[in-house]
């Protein structure tokens, strides 16, 4: 019944029949459908579980990359980052072997878990020849490999092929978070170009916008806008950027995670950071990998590379409380009492109304009518708001 509501569901499944005992036929490559890494250099990873449900059933991914002396474990690792419903636990360092593999699907009905510390494979070289392990994960891999990993009864200290192999999926690949110009509710600079920048800390995006004429450089902006936004700056470590502040109260700063970097995008696409042009209508965003997700990677003379994509949500950041506004700007429209304790009257206009906090991110929003439009605020925490309702923001104070 599972193998046949699994070939139903997805079409994906490969069957082997009864073979050998402690063997799975080796996976041809054009058979893989997800595929790890880049580079031309190309190896296939199995796994075997035992289920009490489901039998034995084996998944097959392919992992690519460039160089030589590639370790089991490196190629294992890149699987698990690309893939979020596998799960490997091994030591420390690359000479332990594999504890323990576990792959939940609820789309496929798995939920396979695997013996703790009684894991081994099957080693079929490009070349032929076979050799088998009791999970030393420190061995070199090379273009052509296939490498077979099954678990081991613990009672009898045997272990069976796949009764079904089945060609892993890969995942829809995110796509980058974007905000636009539109949405931007503080713009620094003036001019005929513009560009917004967001910088991407580990659990917050903000946005800003910034208008300029001539040549200008990621530096220039974020030296305009530091100067103009007395919430945010910037450090830098030699020549490279070092970190990114942003005050979103007394006793709250965003900052990157320890030990972590700042990556540089212009329009999702890694770039040269500071000294990188601006061009009218770019999207420019600094971001630490803490926020990102694995997409790709590459192994260069010893060292792998990953590529993230950042799909955090984006909010625009608020209009700092330096600037005195008090009333509304840009548009006739009213708003009192200001402070507020509990409901806030808006009138004059027509439109939506949305309420950040300092942070940027939306805390209501509400259409106006025209007339007098009462609003409740009195589960908002006491602090600064700003309003931004029409063509015109408005700094609202709640205290209760």
């Amino acid at each position: 019944m599972v193998k046949k509501l699994l070939t139903l569901a997805c079409g994906l499944l490969l069957s082997i029949g009864a073979m050998a005992q402690y063997s799975n036929p080796v996976v041809p490559q054009d058979s893989i459908r997800f595929w790890t890494g880049s580079g031309s250099n190309r190896a296939v990873i199995a796994i075997t579980w035992n289920d009490a449900t489901a039998g034995n059933i084996g998944l097959a991914w392919g992992v690519q990359w460039n160089g030589s002396n590639v370790t089991l474990a490196d190629l294992m690792d890149t699987i698990d980052a690309y893939d979020a419903n596998l799960t490997i636990e091994h030591g420390a360092n690359t000479f332990s072997i594999i504890n323990n593999l576990s792959y939940a699907n609820a789309e496929l009905g798995l939920n396979l878990v695997g013996p703790a510390g009684w894991w081994w494979y099957n080693w079929t070289a490009a070349d032929g020849s076979t050799r088998q392990s009791y999970g030393a994960a420190a061995d070199i891999v090379v273009s052509g490999d296939f490498v077979d990993w099954l678990p081991m009864d613990e009672n009898t200290y045997e272990s069976y092929p796949a009764d079904t192999m089945i060609m892993a999926v890969a995942p829809v690949v995110p796509e980058e978070a974007t905000i636009a110009a539109g949405d931007i509710l503080y713009w620094v600079g003036t001019g005929a170009n513009e560009v917004v920048m967001a910088v991407n800390w580990a659990d917050t995006a903000l946005a800003w916008g910034y208008r300029f004429d001539g040549e200008k450089t990621v530096s220039d902006m974020m030296d305009d806008i530091a100067e103009a936004d007395p919430r945010f700056s910037y450090t830098m470590d030699g020549g490279y950027l070092g970190d990114i502040l942003f005050v979103v109260a007394e006793g709250d700063t965003l900052r990157k995670q320890a030990y972590s970097y700042w990556e540089s995008k212009q329009n999702g696409v890694s770039d040269a950071g500071m000294s990188q042009a601006l061009a009218d209508g770019a999207f420019e965003k600094w971001a630490e990998p803490a926020a990102g997700v694995v997409v790709d990677s590459m192994e260069y003379e010893g060292y792998w590379y990953y590529t993230y994509v950042y799909t955090m949500e984006i909010s625009p950041v608020s209009v700092p409380q330096t600037t005195g506004i008090d009333g509304v700007e840009g548009a006739t429209v009213s708003v009192y009492p200001n402070p507020v304790a509990d409901v806030l009257t808006v009138s004059g206009v027509n439109g939506r109304a949305v309420l950040f906090d300092m942070r940027g991110s939306v805390v209501a929003s509400f259409d106006v009518n025209g007339a007098e439009t009462r609003v409740s605020l009195g589960s908002l925490a006491n602090g600064v708001y700003m309003l931004r309702v029409a063509d015109g923001v408005a700094k609202i104070v709640v205290r209760h």
